[in-house]
């Protein structure tokens, strides 16, 4: 079979855009290929291999959806080592580094119509075909960064699916087809690259879905593919409006049966039906749930975290820690995991073990949103806020998509940390910025409890918590089911544990009765 002229990588939102350029660019006689049909007798990941390496030109069409690609991400940057990269962008997302640093096509609606991106495009494309761009083949490096690791063939590809990151599983292997295991691969990345326990980016759990649902439709006997998709519902589940939420429940439930129709152990589909499941308030529930899930099985990643997650919830920090240390964070690579290991290690005075765990979030993710929040909330709150503060105002490190109101709140703080600006001033500028963002309650206490304001950080809890107060409207929309207690053990409330107003706060909420019931206390009080 020929070799392509184009590669073309895209994120699965702009697969109608993908579609329109691959036939723009077939028109202007150029062969293209994308991933839309896999080779039955071949494996998906000989096929990327192959056609990505012996393309003359890789084009990338860069978009929000795109950005947020771990997948996409790994393909452009083979193309840039290959140094047979072509960029275009789609809309107005800032691209991640280091692509932002090489000329990039403006394929945006209005660009497009004048024709200069298109232009540049074919340029572009026809020098490296020409010859007269430089085109250096050098050997694949698969699995350096990737959410999962690459096999070199389906079966292999679908150990990895079932083996890797947070759905370890190493006694059964699923085998999806060939087309399967690709959007399979593809959804599962795009799933990782969320914390899964604090997903911020709903787009990206949908394209999961888009991806994870084809899967399903072109394997139906694939457990993985049920199971992964009952995870991304449930996930999205977390960061999704009241009023959508029964019916992410509905579809996650609907999924992790099928998957147990297949395989009634399916870890994924386990994980997914614990992550649904409420803990604010249901602790002891969701502990004896989390314990029996490990037990019936091999102390799977995913389920580590669940447990984890439960363990921080009550102050129980230095287990969570335990818990999440039986995940090899080496072997398998993912920003929710690496994340999560940093907040927990500092939650249970471990520093050092922090700032290694900070270093290697920071190697794996340096601009995952989520890595970059807690390595500046921990630097800022563990005697490092100069740090803190250069790096706020470093915007080589900055996340895209940052808001802006969010930098200067934190700006503020790390800038009183370090007597640059009062307090009083700090507090101020962190309130206008939590009344504009209602959701961003306790980044605010901790800077309150921080800078001494241990009033304003309590009336700020009881409107989240029982919607009383001046801050009643900072109660969420969901009720109960959104509330969260973790962060009430973190170490920025280390001043406000021993008041009186905390005890009298943990009382309502009911964790002294979990504690009492289960025998068990919280860090802060000792062992």
């Amino acid at each position: 079979m020929p070799l392509a002229d184009v590669f073309l990588s895209y994120a699965r939102p702009d697969a109608a855009a993908a579609e329109r350029i691959a036939r723009e660019l077939g028109k202007a006689g150029f062969s293209v290929w994308y991933d839309r049909e896999i080779p039955a007798h071949r494996t998906f990941a000989d096929v990327i291999a192959t056609e990505l390496e012996s393309a003359h030109s890789v084009l990338v069409l860069w978009s929000e959806s795109a950005c947020a690609s771990e997948w996409v991400r790994s393909e452009a940057n083979r193309a840039r080592e290959l140094r047979k990269l072509v960029q275009a962008r789609l809309d107005d997302v800032r691209l991640p580094m280091p692509f932002d640093q090489i000329q990039c096509a403006d394929l945006r609606s209005r660009a497009r119509r004048k024709g200069h991106g298109w232009a540049q495009v074919r340029t572009s494309i026809d020098a490296l075909i020409g010859g007269t761009g430089e085109m250096v083949r050098r050997p694949a490096l698969y699995g350096n960064r990737r959410g999962m690791l690459i096999g070199a063939g389906a079966a292999a590809a679908a150990t990895m699916i079932a083996g890797g990151a947070l759905w370890l599983r190493e006694d059964k292997a699923d085998h999806p087809n060939p087309e399967a295991a690709l959007l399979l691969q593809k959804g599962m990345d795009t799933l990782q690259s969320n914390d899964v326990f604090a997903a911020d980016n709903p787009g990206s759990l949908k394209d999961a879905i888009a991806l994870l649902t084809e899967a399903t439709e072109a394997d139906p006997r694939s457990s993985v593919a049920w199971g992964s998709l009952a995870l991304a519902f449930a996930a999205l589940k977390r960061v999704s409006p009241p009023s959508e939420r029964p019916g992410l429940d509905g579809r996650s439930r609907s999924a992790a049966k099928r998957a147990f129709e297949i395989d009634p152990h399916e870890p994924r589909a386990t994980g997914a039906l614990l992550v649904i499941e409420p803990l604010y308030r249901h602790w002891l529930d969701a502990e004896q749930r989390d314990r029996r899930a490990l037990k019936a099985a091999q102390p799977l990643p995913l389920l580590l975290f669940v447990l984890a997650e439960m363990l921080a919830s009550v102050g129980r920090c230095r287990e969570a820690a335990e818990a999440s240390a039986r995940f090899d964070r080496k072997s398998f690579i993912i920003p929710g995991a690496d994340e999560r290991a940093l907040v927990y290690l500092w939650s249970g005075g471990d520093l050092q073990a922090a700032d290694q765990a900070l270093a290697m979030a920071v190697q794996h993710w340096p601009q995952h949103p989520q890595v970059w929040r807690s390595r500046v909330a921990y630097l800022m709150y563990s005697g490092r806020a100069s740090e803190a503060l250069q790096l706020l105002h470093d915007p080589t490190q900055l996340p895209p998509g940052t808001p802006e109101d969010r930098i200067e709140a934190m700006q503020a703080t790390a800038k009183a940390l370090t007597g640059q600006l009062g307090a009083r001033d700090a507090i101020e500028g962190n309130l206008a910025y939590l009344k504009a963002n209602p959701t961003g309650v306790f980044p605010v206490v901790h800077a309150c409890a921080v800078l001494g304001d241990s009033a304003t950080a309590f009336a700020t809890l009881e409107g989240y918590y029982f919607g009383e107060g001046r801050w009643a409207d900072l109660a969420p929309l969901g009720g109960d089911e959104a509330r969260q207690t973790e962060a009430l053990f973190q170490p920025p409330m280390h001043s406000m544990l021993n008041d009186p107003r905390f005890g009298q706060l943990v009382q309502r909420i009911g964790l002294e009765d979990y504690w009492r019931q289960t025998g068990t206390r919280p860090d802060y009080r000792g062992r």
